[in-house]
């Protein structure tokens, strides 16, 4: 088993490929069903889906996400850096074992193989294409290397944050450097503005709810000595409640506001919020938690605190009822962290995956 799963880990790093554009990835998984027998449902462009049928009233999803991450700037070259290979590899896995007990199944499986998790919209891209179509609820799971190997966590409510993404353009009169007041710094605008949206977080939002603003991309200027025209910014923000959502978005564009007229500029701001946040669903979570308190493989984690990052598994749960579950791949304390160029994951982790939707698929949950 370890020679086949370091093979096929192989495999997908040297095809990673990004969002929307995983065309050898779904090849090579189109090719693994069929040379196994595993019945698909509909091969798209990117990503395809297909259910293993019990004869069952009752059908649950498992979804595994396919894209991979820019390893440079210049988005040349692409990496597994998030470990969607390794999700890849476990659930194909799996459903080679499950095909072959197909006889012991309590419900219908419907697997997913997503695209485009990392830039959002994948999952409604499939779910568009039908694949949620007679699915009575669905599972997913991610490597997570703060947990060790044989952690799993599982948790009510609240798990990954909502978030919104945005685009500023501040545009004023360049100058020389040496003569600010003869133009508009646009620098200094939007550091200020940079500094006041913070203020959204500490000091307008209930500080007992979760929130956080990131800036992440700023681009401007062509010499040290000329204050340019235009300056460009992205980020990120994060929230878990609605209200947060609307509060943090409204406070932007004021605050903006506030900037143009003291600045005498002109902003741009566009957001857009692809993922709402990823909430379990608590009876399906409990029992996960009871199935899973009885494999000695696992050691259940159901008290971790909801973090900021996002995933658009969260479409999915607006449809129907599920549970996003962390697996522990963290070998030590120095495992690297997800997104870094030198994350990866063992062969230990991924058969903990396989052992996790065999476990989902052999049960009455």
């Amino acid at each position: 088993m370890d020679k086949i799963i370091t093979s096929m880990l192989k495999d997908l790093q040297q095809l990673a490929e990004p969002s929307l554009k995983e065309f050898k990835t779904t090849e090579y998984i189109v090719n693994f069903l069929n040379k196994h027998n595993i019945p698909i449902d509909k091969n798209l462009k990117t990503g395809c889906f297909g259910t293993i049928n019990a004869d069952s009233n009752r059908t649950i999803a498992f979804r595994a996400d396919i894209d991979a991450l820019p390893l440079d700037r210049e988005k040349t070259t692409y990496k597994h850096l998030c470990g969607h290979h390794s999700h890849t590899v476990g659930l194909l896995l799996a459903l080679k074992n499950i095909i072959n007990r197909k006889d012991r199944l309590k419900s219908n499986i419907r697997y997913i193989f997503q695209p485009a998790e990392e830039t959002g919209g994948g999952a409604k891209f499939m779910i568009e294409n039908n694949a949620l179509t007679d699915v009575d609820e669905i599972y997913g799971l991610h490597g997570y290397p703060k947990m060790k190997l044989g952690e799993i966590g599982v948790k009510k409510g609240e798990v990954m944050a909502g978030s919104c993404i945005f685009k500023l353009e501040i545009s004023g009169k360049s100058t020389h450097a040496a003569y600010p007041n003869q133009g508009n710094d646009v620098v200094v605008a939007l550091s200020d503005y940079i500094n006041l949206c913070q203020k959204i977080i500490s000091r307008i939002k209930n500080p007992v709810k979760s929130g956080v603003i990131s800036f992440c991309i700023i681009n401007c200027g062509s010499a040290p000595n000329i204050l340019p025209e235009n300056i460009e910014t992205e980020g990120t923000f994060r929230y878990f409640a609605k209200e947060e959502k609307e509060l943090i978005k409204n406070s932007m564009e004021k605050f903006l506001q506030a900037v143009e007229i003291g600045y005498n500029v002109k902003g741009n701001l566009i957001t857009s919020c692809n993922n709402e946040p990823v909430v379990n669903n608590d009876i399906l979570s409990d029992k996960l938690v009871n199935i899973l308190k009885g494999n000695t493989d696992f050691r259940i984690i159901d008290n971790f605190t909801p973090e900021m990052g996002a995933e658009d598994f969260s479409a999915y749960l607006q449809m129907v009822n599920g549970v996003y579950i962390k697996v522990g791949i963290a070998e030590n304390e120095n495992h690297p962290p997800l997104h870094n160029k030198n994350f990866y994951v063992t062969q230990e982790g991924v058969k903990n995956y396989i052992k996790l939707w065999e476990a989902l698929s052999f049960v009455d949950l």
